[in-house]
């Protein structure tokens, strides 16, 4: 599956931003370039949940099709 594979490195490049977030040597626009970071990773991370969600919904959802008839009634 495509999207678990991206989902994984995404997870995993938010806990290297995370990581250096926690550096002491850090400045501030670092700091903040690096915040601004885990905020768009972090939604691509929600937007690929949410799509694996909504596919899942929708396949428990489709009602199976009705048998096939020949007779009206």
């Amino acid at each position: 599956m495509e999207s678990g594979t991206e989902l994984e490195g995404l997870r995993s490049a938010l806990s290297c931003v995370y990581e250096k977030l926690d550096a002491e040597s850090l400045t501030e626009p670092d700091s903040t370039e690096l915040v601004a970071r885990a905020e768009v990773i972090q939604d691509q991370i929600d937007a690929i949940q949410d799509a694996i969600s909504n596919d899942e919904v929708a396949r428990t959802r489709t009602p199976p099709a009705p048998p096939m008839s020949d007779r009206l009634f």
